[in-house]
């Protein structure tokens, strides 16, 4: 076997490897999965300090209700004196900026120039890549403390669990009726998906009659918060569309 090795102009592994320099450094180890190390909370940094559109915010709402003026008052002071915000377990992971998972974004799911535009802003739950891929959607479980006036961390967390386990029940091509209607509707022509009687759409559906019962909980309750339907979003990120708290960045707005 040696002599076949010369031949061939290859040396024998085992003697690779012995005669490998001893300070050669060793290969890394493989890296074990990580997601229970994931942080499961982001909190707001304590240096923010509240933006020119906010404050022209603040002074348009002045006939707000006062359950929502209530509750942006609740965010303020929690983000301010660090009451609240139990210091965000992995908030150093998150750099304060539109990727932070407290920013509030404009709101894009009204006309720009109407008062809710003023008033309101979006908190974005992104899609979670790592669980499953492209193959269905899956939202983080990663908890914004800037929700906390009116979406506890149970609320939120019993949410993205339940949305989480519909949407792969819907998208997941696994399914045997996934199987069944692909069969189907390379059978039909692909009649059977324009009728709507795939399992996509039925679920879908489901899922948008789920999210308006969770709104229409909400305003029982009296919460100034809303969920914007996943369809609407492209299922890539989760939106709360909450009251203005004040903190967004300054030099990102637009001027007057």
């Amino acid at each position: 076997m040696e002599t076949l090795n010369k031949l061939a102009g290859v040396s024998d592994v085992t003697s690779a490897t012995a005669s490998r320099p001893k300070d050669f450094p060793e290969p890394p180890p493989i890296p074990e999965d990580d997601a229970h190390n994931r942080p499961s909370r982001a909190s707001l940094p304590l240096n923010r300090q509240p933006s020119h559109k906010s404050f022209r915010s603040r002074r348009s709402n002045s006939n707000i209700a006062p359950s929502a003026r209530q509750s942006q008052d609740e965010a303020r002071q929690s983000h301010e004196t660090g009451s609240g915000v139990s210091g965000g377990e992995g908030s150093e992971d998150f750099e304060w900026g539109p990727q932070h998972p407290c920013y509030p974004h404009s709101n894009p799911h009204c006309a720009p120039d109407s008062d809710e535009s003023r008033r309101t802003r979006v908190i974005r739950v992104k899609r979670d890549w790592l669980a499953s891929g492209d193959l269905y959607p899956q939202y983080a479980n990663l908890y914004p403390e800037i929700l906390d006036p009116w979406v506890s961390d149970t609320d939120f967390r019993l949410l993205i669990v339940a949305l989480n386990k519909r949407l792969e029940a819907v998208f997941s091509p696994f399914t045997t009726r996934a199987w069944v209607d692909a069969v189907l509707g390379v059978v039909t022509g692909f009649l059977w998906d324009d009728a709507g009687f795939t399992g996509v759409k039925i679920g879908v559906k489901g899922i948008e009659r789920f999210v308006e019962e969770w709104n229409e909980g909400k305003r029982r309750e009296g919460s100034e918060v809303r969920l914007v339907q996943l369809r609407r979003t492209g299922f890539v990120s989760l939106d709360f569309v909450v009251p203005d708290p004040g903190i967004d960045v300054a030099g990102e707005e637009e001027e007057d």
